[in-house]
């Protein structure tokens, strides 16, 4: 592809090294239901709405409540009180680069806004020309819908704009909005992310990408 115009990052487990505690935080919540989940059941679907993520690992194992909004609100407080922050290796060197270089900037996550504003270091998601939280589109990954109002709101088309995931359910958002994807091995092993265009080893791997290099 020509050079991009836009990069569009999904967030926990791309930007933030998060997934560890998210699932620590889910598995929490599900084992006050006497349910033992596991890490795949939460990596599979990471990415998608959190009501919907709670719904399929319940219905995997059988569990039946009257309002699954009760799990979503366990592991959210369980995960506001206990977990740990680092961005990965590269990310805020890339971010300079892409902005020094006026290349737009975004983050699709599915995250709720209330925890990216409570958990996101100060003055971090105000670097990005666009933010995308899961409370912005009633349709979340894999459909195409986040993808597509981000580079709506960007005033871009699919055609010019990368975006960098690491879930199945993200990569098949992004491929499903037409848009380039390239996926990181940060959370699942490459036979999970064979969708991706491109797939890497870890962000550093990043501006090492040919589409990347175009950018610089």
């Amino acid at each position: 592809m020509d050079k991009p115009k836009a990069i569009l990052f999904d967030f926990d487990g791309v930007l933030a090294d998060t997934l560890d505690d998210l699932f620590l935080s889910w598995k929490y919540a599900f084992s006050k239901f006497n349910v033992n989940i596991k890490k795949e059941d939460y990596f599979l679907l990471e990415g998608m709405n959190v009501l919907k993520i709670a719904k399929n690992i319940s219905k995997k194992y059988g569990l039946i409540i009257d309002d699954y909004k009760k799990i979503v609100e366990i592991k959210n407080k369980f995960y506001l009180e206990n977990h740990s922050f680092n961005f990965y290796d590269g990310v805020f060197e890339l971010i300079d680069i892409l902005k020094q270089e006026n290349i737009l900037i975004g983050i699709v996550s599915a995250s709720p806004k209330e925890k990216l504003e409570k958990t996101v270091p100060k003055g971090f998601l105000e670097k990005f020309d666009v933010v995308i939280s899961g409370d912005d589109v009633e349709l979340g990954k894999p459909n195409p819908d986040p993808y597509l109002v981000a580079i709506k709101n960007l005033n871009l088309n699919p055609k010019e704009c990368v975006v960098v995931e690491n879930a199945p359910l993200g990569i098949k958002s992004a491929k499903s909005a037409g848009i380039f994807c390239i996926a990181i091995c940060s959370t699942l092993e490459k036979s999970y992310l064979n969708e991706a265009d491109i797939i890497i080893e870890s962000f550093k791997d990043l501006k090492n990408t040919k589409i990347l290099k175009k950018l610089f």
